[in-house]
């Protein structure tokens, strides 16, 4: 049963928890403290699992700003994905490159094959698992990203759009060989 002094109190923990930008731990702190004396909990134990609850949160935010942010066609994790519907799909290949350790040894991966085999969806599942580890994505189409460079090019802003995209720390140039293959952008970038 709360008292005047409880209400006060919660109201107290919710606006400071609010101003100190503590959103996980003010949406879940009596629900934490329930378990906490259920489960007989010391305060180092209660204190890690507040911390854990808002690091969980603030992971899941960042994850899903960067996914938004990168611009994916469609969300598909590597989990969705039906690999039965293509057996020429290295399953275990595509889960190794789901571990990003491409990513800590810098290298390249480039997904070739025929349309409809399934490209976009691995490349948006690989890039859907940098979000959620907190990389920064951009998923574009090989179309667009030329028409982006050679209008910078013409605006004589190529050095800043350059630079922009080399903070990004993954990559997905999508439906490359069509654009390679529009003999519109000349010789600029193909050499």
């Amino acid at each position: 049963m709360n008292t005047g002094t409880n209400r006060y109190d919660d109201n107290y923990i919710r606006e400071q928890l609010k101003l100190f930008k503590l959103v996980d731990m003010r949406e879940r702190y009596q629900e934490i403290i329930d378990e906490a004396i259920n489960e007989s909990l010391g305060y180092k134990d209660f204190l890690i699992r507040l911390i854990q609850a808002e690091e969980a949160g603030k992971r899941k935010r960042l994850a899903e700003r960067l996914t938004l942010k990168a611009g994916f066609d469609f969300i598909k994790t590597l989990d969705d994905i039906e690999y039965n519907f293509n057996e020429s799909i290295n399953y275990q290949k595509v889960r190794e490159l789901g571990t990003l350790s491409f990513m800590e040894k810098n290298e390249n991966i480039i997904i070739i094959g025929p349309p409809g085999v399934g490209k976009s969806m691995i490349a948006t599942g690989i890039g859907i698992n940098a979000c959620n580890a907190g990389k920064t994505v951009m998923f574009v189409n090989a179309k667009e990203l030329m028409d982006r460079l050679t209008d910078a090019m013409r605006k004589d802003t190529l050095k800043q759009t350059l630079k922009a995209l080399n903070k990004v720390q993954l990559l997905i140039i999508d439906e490359l060989c069509k654009a390679l293959h529009n003999s519109s952008y000349g010789k600029s970038f193909i050499m």
